[in-house]
C-alpha cells in the first residue's frame, strides 16, 4: 500500500510540475500522455485496499485502516494543492525584510501535508495491525512524520546538489520556479542585493545551466543548503527519542534507525 501511494502521487505529482524526469527515466506522462498518467496515477491510491483482504482484518481494525487512509489521502491532496499554488505572494516580503520565518512555516505545513501526513498515517495502520499499544504506535506515526519532513527538505537539497544516477535534473526546482527550504533559508542570510538576484533569477525560470548553478553557488556559500541539512538532522534525532523509550530493541528497532539515517543520506 505505501509504494502504490507513493507512486500513484509521483505520477500525478510529475503531470502537474511538468516533470522531464522520474527514478532515472523519462516521466511516464511524456511516454503515454497526460490522461492515462493521471488514470494510472489515481488507480495507484486504491489498489492497496485489496491487501486488508488477504489476510482479513478484524473489522475494527479494518474501520481504523480506512479512517485513517482517507484522512491521510485529504492532507495530502491539501498539501499539494498549497504546493501547486506556490509561495510567490510571500516573497517580497522575505526579500525586503530579510525575514524568512513566515515562507519556512508555510513550506513546512506543504512538506507535513503532502509527505510526513501519509508517512506517519501508514505508520500508525503497520502499528494498528502489530496490535502495538496506543504510545508505541504515537510514537511511529511521529517518527515517520519527522522522516517525511526531514525526506522532503533534502529533496529540495539534493535538487540544487544533484542525484546519484541523473534521477532528476540539477537544480529543476529553480527552472521551475519554486521557492523551496534552501530558498527561505537564503532570505535570512543573504544580504539585500543577493536576495534581489535570487528571487528574479527564480521567478525568470532560467534553463541555462550557468543561471541555475549562480543561484545554486549563492544558497551554498550563505549557509542555507547546510542549514537545511542540519534542520532535518534535528528533526529525526529528536522524533528518535520518542521510538527509542517506547520500543524495545530488536533488530526491526535497528533496521528503523538505519533507515532514518538512509533519508538524510539519500542523494
Amino acid at each position: 500500500m505505501p509504494e502504490l501511494i507513493h507512486t500513484g502521487s509521483l505520477i500525478v505529482d510529475d503531470v502537474q510540475d511538468r516533470s522531464d524526469t522520474r527514478r532515472g527515466g523519462i516521466a511516464l506522462h511524456h511516454l503515454y500522455g497526460d490522461p492515462l498518467a493521471i488514470n494510472a496515477g489515481n488507480v495507484c491510491y486504491f489498489i492497496g485496499e485489496l491487501f486488508t483482504h488477504t489476510p482479513q482484518l478484524p473489522e475494527n481494525i479494518r474501520l481504523k485502516v480506512y479512517e485513517l487512509f482517507f484522512e491521510m489521502m485529504r492532507a495530502a491532496h491539501a498539501g499539494q494543492a498549497m504546493d501547486i499554488s506556490g509561495l510567490h505572494s510571500l516573497m517580497p516580503d522575505a526579500v525586503s525584510t530579510g525575514c524568512s520565518s513566515s515562507l519556512e512555516k508555510r513550506i513546512y505545513t506543504i512538506h507535513r501535508l503532502k509527505t510526513a501526513a501519509p508517512a506517519c498515517t501508514l505508520a500508525k495502520m503497520g502499528g494498528l495491525i502489530g496490535n502495538g499499544k496506543h504510545e508505541e504506535i504515537e510514537a511511529l506515526g511521529y517518527f515517520f512524520e519527522a522522516i517525511g519532513i526531514a525526506y522532503q527538505i533534502m529533496d529540495d537539497v539534493l535538487n540544487l546538489q544533484g542525484f546519484d544516477g541523473n534521477l532528476k535534473d540539477k537544480g529543476e526546482d529553480i527552472t521551475a520556479g519554486k521557492i523551496t527550504m534552501p530558498v527561505a533559508k537564503a532570505m535570512g542570510l543573504l544580504p539585500l542585493d543577493k536576495r534581489e538576484h535570487v528571487w528574479r533569477t527564480i521567478q525568470a525560470m532560467p534553463t541555462e545551466k550557468i543561471t541555475i548553478e549562480s543561484v545554486i553557488v549563492l544558497l551554498q556559500n550563505c549557509g542555507a543548503i547546510e542549514a537545511c541539512r542540519l534542520e532535518a538532522d534535528e528533526l529525526l534525532e529528536a522524533a528518535w527519542k520518542r521510538v527509542d523509550e517506547v520500543l524495545p530493541d530488536s533488530f526491526y528497532k535497528i533496521r528503523l534507525r538505519a533507515f532514518s539515517w538512509f533519508v538524510l543520506q539519500k542523494g
